[in-house]
């Protein structure tokens, strides 16, 4: 059984990925009743759901956990779940933590538990992602490749002022949206960074990146992040030719009613069963790449419509 920690995705996203894609049963804190009520594609999965009366006592019952919190709340968790023999493994959402250096001390203690541990990094599980990698395969140095994603994060949309919005805790279009590229590009093996910008309102309101990495053997890579676009859109490129063309990352996924992101999510579940694979190398890698960008990175401050006026 699997505890839960978090009423956002790790309700619509983990609990159906567990449940139905694994198999697994789930146990969830009272403080989350609410939130898993106001979401009915979720009904059908009450039979699977054991509720107890807070996180700690969820994890009791448990013999794994989704830790699916702000990454300042998660990094207070983490050491308490390693903690905890019963716990033989951990999922947990990105970014780890809220700064390249938090999330590298993180990684360390994870890595020294022995514990099973999955990262919510899910590009690399999408049919678009396993296309790239086999085309990147057949690449030379002299070709290139280029990752365009734009969408109108629900924060801006619905312009609300919360973490996602803020780089100190973890949020914005580097730390929140682009760690999944970084993680996905580590994976392939990509390493160093050419150059890195951000833009927006102020350093702690990224509203974009633009990236280029690269990596030994490897087309160089540029990377495109818009989080406050005017349309939605998720393309790739290989020296010019489209690979990918998408309205975001994960719509070629059945999701059947869920989430779209979790047949994907349900895929890295699924590797918790699979006792050969071991990633906590892809994970430093991908924490230690995070840190040379931002170690890169410039900030370029554009002026609101309003301040604009």
């Amino acid at each position: 059984m699997i505890a839960i920690l978090g009423s956002g995705f790790g309700l619509y996203g983990y609990l159906p990925s567990l449940v139905e894609g694994c198999g697994i049963s789930v146990v969830l804190p009272e403080k989350s009743r609410a939130r898993y009520l106001e979401r009915p594609e979720l009904a059908r999965f009450a039979d699977e759901i054991e509720w107890e009366a807070n996180e700690s006592k969820a994890l009791d019952h448990a013999n794994g956990a989704v830790i699916a919190l702000r990454p300042d709340d998660q990094a207070h968790w983490i050491p308490l779940c390693l903690q905890r023999s019963n716990l033989e493994c951990l999922l947990l959402e990105k970014p780890l933590a809220s700064s390249p250096g938090a999330a590298a001390d993180l990684c360390r203690e994870l890595s020294r538990s022995k514990k099973i541990i999955r990262m919510g990094y899910t590009f690399r599980y999408t049919s678009w992602g396993e296309q790239l990698g086999k085309s990147l395969g057949k690449a030379t140095k002299d070709d290139s490749v280029s990752i365009q994603w734009n969408f109108l994060a629900h924060h801006f949309r619905h312009d609300q002022s919360n973490w996602k919005r803020s780089t100190a805790s973890g949020g914005g279009a580097l730390r929140f949206y682009g760690i999944q590229l970084i993680a996905f590009l580590a994976y392939l093996g990509y390493r160093d960074i050419h150059s890195s910008c951000t833009y927006g309102a102020s350093p702690d309101q990224v509203e974009k990146w633009m990236a280029s990495l690269t990596g030994e053997g490897l087309p160089d890579c540029r990377l495109e992040v818009d989080s406050k676009a005017t349309s939605d859109s998720f393309r790739v490129y290989l020296s010019g030719i489209v690979l990918v063309d998408l309205n975001d990352p994960f719509a070629n996924e059945k999701s059947d009613g869920l989430d779209r992101r979790v047949p994907v999510l349900t895929r890295v579940c699924q590797t918790l069963w699979e006792p050969s694979v071991s990633e906590s190398n892809w994970y430093a890698e991908t924490i230690e790449l995070w840190r040379r960008i931002e170690d890169k990175t410039l900030c370029e401050i554009r002026p609101t419509f309003t301040e604009a006026l």
